[in-house]
């Protein structure tokens, strides 16, 4: 399977407390960014300056999207299950005050492109709208909405595909011989019978599936692996970049990640390398910065390969609204564009600073 290097296996959502609306402790400031952190066991959000916003008080939260966060009430944290133990969501808004006080859930709940993913009494999944009204159910599976598709799964009918936001299915495959990804720049990768390729809006397929696998379009080309190797389609389906690479990411800010005989560095469109293979492991570019590990440490490069900031944290995430989240000794803290420590890496939990009432996925779900 592909991957790029850093995973990052510190980014856990907690929360606590009676059901009521929370104080409003700070104005958000820098352009309304807010991140989510977790310390001494509870969760808050704080601004870019480092004060809280929501002062902690959730045994779990999650970051805000579309304007929403979901927090956790009366859960119990435990050292020996991950994430909260028992309690009831909710959803608060920037200023820390309860929304939609009569509707709770046994489950965290993210919105995503304006609608999020829910579990049914009945053990289905709908999705529900900003309002929280149902407006899809009766699913096994779905994924969050990407370009006005999710996909989904059901199993009474043996079909596996992609739905509109009416519930509707756009593209029905059959379950039992038929695997899917999401849709990206107007294509997704698709299983038939162990082969992969890709297919567009229309349910057509595009790309013939003759690879051992296929992967998310980015910047017009996807990667594919035939014969245990890596290389780049565009989307006519030709190869552009040969298949000569151990593992590889994922196109972004004109560059790519890719390993070769054990070391990583990157490509441009053309397959010509931009920055020498000379890292143990690495994240794709984002804001015009990656993540990069060299002798254990992890440092951040620019597209010309020349230091941001040298190799001396555990670990670091992509930049997001000019910062990005820094791991040292265990603790986690946030670095700005400029290479600078903004945060000490004082928390145990942490998720990217973002704009609340713009859509944005977590880190993780659990």
């Amino acid at each position: 399977m592909k991957k790029t290097f850093l995973f990052i296996a510190f980014l856990v959502f907690s929360c606590n407390e009676n059901i009521q609306n929370t104080d409003r402790t700070q104005k958000i400031t820098k352009n309304n960014l807010l991140a989510m952190v977790m310390k001494d066991g509870k969760y808050g959000y704080i601004n870019p300056e480092g004060d809280y916003v929501i002062s902690p008080r959730y045994p779990l939260a999650r970051s805000f999207s579309n304007g929403m966060a979901c927090v956790n009430f009366n859960g119990v944290r435990s050292d020996f299950f991950p994430g909260t133990i028992g309690g009831s969501y909710a959803f608060i808004d920037t200023s820390g005050k309860l929304k939609f006080e009569e509707k709770a859930f046994s489950l965290p709940v993210s919105f995503f492109n304006d609608y999020a993913i829910i579990e049914s009494n009945n053990q289905t999944v709908g999705f529900i709208d900003k309002n929280l009204d149902l407006v899809v159910d009766g699913f096994d599976v779905l994924m969050p909405f990407r370009e006005g598709m999710s996909a989904a799964v059901k199993r009474s009918e043996n079909t596996v595909g992609f739905i509109d936001t009416t519930g509707e299915w756009r593209i029905k495959l059959d379950l039992k011989s038929h695997r899917i990804g999401d849709f990206h720049e107007g294509y997704a990768f698709f299983m038939k019978d162990n082969g992969y390729g890709y297919l567009n809006k229309q349910g057509e397929i595009v790309i013939e599936p003759i690879y051992e696998g296929t992967y998310d379009f980015h910047e017009g080309l996807g990667a594919f692996l035939l014969n245990k190797k890596f290389g780049f389609l565009n989307k006519e389906g030709k190869v552009v970049i040969n298949n000569e690479y151990e593992n590889v990411g994922d196109f972004s800010n004109g560059l790519c990640a890719v390993q070769k005989n054990g070391k990583w560095g990157y490509i441009d469109h053309k397959g010509k390398v931009g920055i020498a293979f000379e890292f143990d492991a690495v994240r794709d570019f984002n804001e015009g910065f990656a993540s990069v590990q060299k002798q254990n440490k992890v440092g951040f490069i620019d597209k010309n390969g020349d230091w941001l900031i040298g190799p001396k944290f555990d670990n670091g995430l992509d930049f997001k609204n000019g910062y990005a989240i820094i791991n040292k000794g265990g603790k986690l803290g946030y670095i700005n564009a400029k290479g600078e420590i903004i945060i000490e890496p004082i928390y145990d939990r942490v998720d990217n600073f973002v704009d609340p009432f713009s859509s944005n996925e977590n880190l993780r779900s659990d």
